[in-house]
């Protein structure tokens, strides 16, 4: 985590209960997939708004692991929503979504935008011993990324080892 010249940190890394709580995914593109996915497998009920998704997710709805509504986004796909994702290619689109989701109450994450965003997804790493998340406020997941399986490196070697006294 970063932190601005008054020592603030932008984010504050945290772990949130979505279980069985109403999420929504604008977009179904491969942002938008990730981000359902994760939400689906913290058991959160996911519904994407979106006119195509990809084959991941396509395969998730068939699953009934998420729900999809086909076709463009509208203001009352955000009634009881408790957190939003705006993950379309289209910023003025993401924009909307997030105004409208803050109006209503919702957490919100825009994908393409951290300034836009309350929330911001981490890289994570779950093993039987821990739960890792890697951020870098937004900037740059790929290396957020990276990190994570620097880590899980670190992790697969010491249980090779043995933890070292």
């Amino acid at each position: 985590m970063t932190t601005d010249s008054s020592g603030t940190m932008r984010f504050l890394p945290i772990g949130l209960d979505v279980r069985g709580r109403v999420c929504l995914v604008v977009g179904g593109g491969s942002v938008g997939t990730r981000k359902a996915v994760t939400l689906a497998q913290a058991g959160a009920a996911v519904t994407v708004v979106s006119p195509v998704v990809t084959a991941e997710l396509a395969e998730q709805i068939r699953a009934g692991r998420i729900n999809w509504v086909e076709g463009k986004f509208r203001d009352g796909h955000l009634s009881g929503v408790f957190l939003a994702v705006a993950a379309t290619d289209d910023d003025a689109l993401n924009a909307i979504v997030v105004r409208v989701a803050g109006e209503r109450g919702a957490l919100v994450c825009d994908a393409s935008s951290a300034e836009r965003s309350q929330v911001i997804f981490g890289a994570v790493l779950e093993s039987d011993e821990a739960t890792v998340a890697v951020f870098t406020d937004g900037r740059n997941p790929a290396q957020a990324r990276r990190t994570r399986d620097q880590i899980a490196g670190f992790i697969a070697a010491e249980r090779k080892v043995g933890p070292q006294s």
